[in-house]
């Protein structure tokens, strides 16, 4: 790909979230889920085990096990609607659901089209690749910034940032979900790639043979909340509510081992204010 085209392919990424704003529906407060008894959750199901299928062929992992905690909570039935990371802040503000999960990490880009509960969990950005077959070796973050590596990304992830301010001379494929990417890599169509490790520790593992490597250095740590449609404070707020329930019962540490196996590398701070 030529530099000039990657630059503007990254640029129209970036502003993908923010040129969504346009199309924004009115949103559902709280009343009118409590009078439907009916709550719609966006989980992603590519990105496992935040959200995977099960052996019913039904959306499930931690964002799913969190929101039918959340729903039972407040006292409505559950509805999960699959959306993948292009189209999940889309969905929200066309309201098609009313909350989105999906480590939908928290970033000054997307607070300005939707607001964000108190944290959830944390995430740790590292960078993937391989501990051979690569076009060039990548020992260090600062060995992305070559013309020579080709990356992939997922659109509209925070590694896409990361790498217009770090690793522009790169080689850029951006796709569509985790999948593709981890094939591109696996595949040797691709060297490296950017992303928050709790996304990449569990699909890598589906490769088996591959000799993947993540890089020690972690190169950012994130907080992520659940996102609600910009304005709708009324159910911001009891979610926030419920949210602390969940994170003094341990409800959301138990479960984030239950899916991950290990605790969260950053736990949230026990904290009343929000």
């Amino acid at each position: 790909m030529r530099p000039t085209h990657r630059r503007s392919v990254l640029s129209l990424a970036a502003g993908a979230v923010a040129g969504s704003v346009v199309q924004a529906a009115s949103a559902r407060p709280l009343d009118q889920v409590l009078s439907s008894r009916r709550l719609r959750a966006g989980i992603n199901p590519t990105l496992p085990p935040f959200g995977t299928f099960n052996d019913r062929n039904q959306i499930d992992g931690f964002d799913a096990d969190i929101a039918r905690e959340i729903a039972r909570r407040m006292n409505v039935e559950l509805e999960i609607v699959q959306v993948g990371s292009p189209d999940r802040i889309p969905f929200l503000q066309a309201d098609r659901i009313d909350i989105v999960l999906g480590a939908i990490t928290r970033t000054i880009e997307r607070a300005l089209v939707i607001d964000y509960t108190q944290p959830l969990h944390t995430q740790s950005m590292v960078v993937l690749t391989k501990a051979s077959g690569t076009a060039v070796p990548i020992n260090a973050p600062g060995d992305l910034n070559n013309r020579a590596v080709r990356m992939v990304q997922v659109r509209g992830t925070v590694g896409v940032p990361w790498i217009q301010a770090n690793a522009a001379a790169a080689q850029v494929t951006l796709l569509d979900n985790y999948p593709d990417c981890f094939r591109a890599l696996a595949q040797g169509r691709a060297d490296a790639m950017v992303d928050v490790a709790e996304s990449v520790v569990i699909p890598m593992r589906n490769f088996q043979g591959v000799p993947w490597k993540i890089l020690e250095e972690v190169l950012a740590s994130f907080w992520v909340g659940i996102g609600v449609q910009k304005g709708n404070h009324s159910l911001r707020d009891v979610l926030n509510v419920v949210l602390f329930e969940l994170h003094r019962s341990g409800f959301v540490n138990t479960t984030w081992e239950k899916w991950f196996g290990v605790p969260m590398t950053t736990r949230i701070p026990f904290n009343p204010m929000f």
